[in-house]
């Protein structure tokens, strides 16, 4: 019985390798930690982060570069032996650009940060202690550019039956958040790629990563937060857009009408009717996209150990 998802698998992009000379220390442990920046754009240091990456001590620094080759991708490339630059060639969302880094990396736990964050604290015994525990990703502690606490856990809950998520600041260690905020956080790399990743299908960012929290919280896995382990954000992060539009549909169908059934999730056709008339589309377009989800769910009913409501109606014992 196969039950890989297929989220990660079916999302091609054609990208570049620069530089990544491999240093070899035969006399050494093996490292355990990459680090993938993404690139949120202006004109930042980048020779200054890198360096300060580099004190991390990581097997590799991956930066995912956007489509246009930065003026300084070859002399960074020279100066930096484990530095390896991804090259774009067609436009990648972000959670794609996340899962093409933790592809790519060699590690067994990869850092995801911004090419505008600083005063990056990660302790090692976070990678020992999301081994010993089976966390998928841990999320930090992290600063705005005034100094200010930023409320990244993400708590979801439903408000006369509607869903909503709550946005707290980490206040105890451990504290479960449904998803990375900002997609920031260190994740287990073969937990990640057994759980599909982001999907790329959903162009809105928000519902993305809701996709995603949902998901792997409904398939068992940790999302969690960490009190050492600590950055800021130089610039403003965007306000996010929780419009329901098509990748909210998506996320629907996907999260929200499974029902988890005995020792499988099953998506009952008896919420198709509900979708359509909720989705404004035609009914053409609705039956595709309920059957392709239809299919999704039953490709991985065994992965499931609880559905959405689950997840949420319990989310407060689990903060307790």
């Amino acid at each position: 019985m196969n039950t890989t998802p297929t989220t990660i698998k079916d999302q091609p992009v054609a990208y570049t390798v620069v530089g990544g000379r491999r240093v070899e220390r035969k006399t050494s442990a093996p490292r355990l930690l990459s680090v993938v920046v993404l690139n949120r754009g202006g004109r930042f240091n980048r020779a200054e982060l890198f360096d300060y990456l580099s004190q991390l001590n990581p097997s590799e620094i991956i930066s995912i570069e956007p489509l246009g080759t930065p003026y300084d991708v070859e002399s960074l490339s020279n100066r930096y032996p484990n530095l390896r630059f991804l090259l774009l060639h067609t436009p990648a969302n972000r959670g794609q650009q996340v899962n093409i880094g933790i592809q790519e990396a060699h590690s067994r736990f990869v850092l995801v940060i911004w090419n505008d964050n600083s005063g990056i604290v990660a302790p090692t015994r976070i990678l020992e202690h999301m081994r010993n525990e089976g966390i998928l990703c841990t999320v930090p502690v992290i600063k705005n550019d005034r100094g200010e606490l930023v409320p990244s856990i993400q708590a979801p809950a439903f408000f006369r039956k509607l869903l909503r998520v709550v946005a707290v600041v980490p206040s105890k260690e451990g504290m479960p958040s449904l998803f990375p905020y900002d997609y920031a956080g260190i994740y287990d790399r073969e937990r990640f790629l057994l759980c599909g990743g982001y999907d790329m299908s959903l162009a809105n960012e928000y519902w993305q990563k809701m996709d995603f929290g949902y998901r792997v919280h409904m398939w068992g896995e940790t999302i969690s937060s960490n009190l050492q382990f600590r950055m800021s954000c130089e610039s403003q992060v965007p306000s996010e857009d929780i419009t329901p539009d098509h990748s909210y549909r998506i996320f629907y169908l996907k999260n929200l009408s499974v029902r988890f059934t005995a020792d499988h999730a099953v998506l009952p056709f008896s919420r198709f009717l509900p979708f359509h008339l909720r989705s404004g589309g035609s009914l053409v377009t609705s039956f595709r996209l309920f059957r392709n989800a239809q299919v999704w769910v039953y490709t991985n009913r065994y992965r499931f150990t609880q559905d959405a409501r689950s997840v949420t109606d319990l989310w407060e014992v689990k903060e307790t």
